[in-house]
């Protein structure tokens, strides 16, 4: 089974994370980068199974992205690519927590391959 969070841009990660958390009452993880982990039912977050995250945008995460959980980074951006996909840059290493990289779809949406290390 394929497991999907969401990720979504801000231009200053403290007052969105505010935003969230006031609005919403979802409970935020601040990582040692530039990334907060959401739990959207308030719960303290758990970072290998987080509902979501907030970034700082950037040029590939301009509006909510779909983060899809995958076994493999490197064996679904083939698949990407042979279904008409983009991928629009190399898969990255995320501080002990696993591999990123950004695809575009056959439409156009832009989509977050994500393969955990964590157990």
């Amino acid at each position: 089974m394929t497991r999907v969070k969401f990720e979504l841009p801000a231009d200053d990660l403290g007052r969105a994370t505010a935003f969230y958390r006031d609005v919403f009452g979802w409970s935020a993880r601040q990582l040692p980068f530039d990334y907060v982990l959401v739990d959207t039912a308030g719960e303290p977050v758990d970072v290998s199974d987080a509902d979501g995250g907030i970034s700082p945008r950037n040029e590939f995460v301009r509006g909510p992205v779909l983060i899809i959980d995958v076994p493999s980074v490197d064996d679904v951006a083939r698949k990407v690519e042979e279904a008409g996909g983009v991928l629009l840059n190399a898969k990255e290493r995320v501080g002990d927590f696993g591999f990123s990289q950004y695809v575009k779809d056959s439409e156009g949406s832009v989509l977050c391959l994500w393969e955990s290390t964590q157990d």
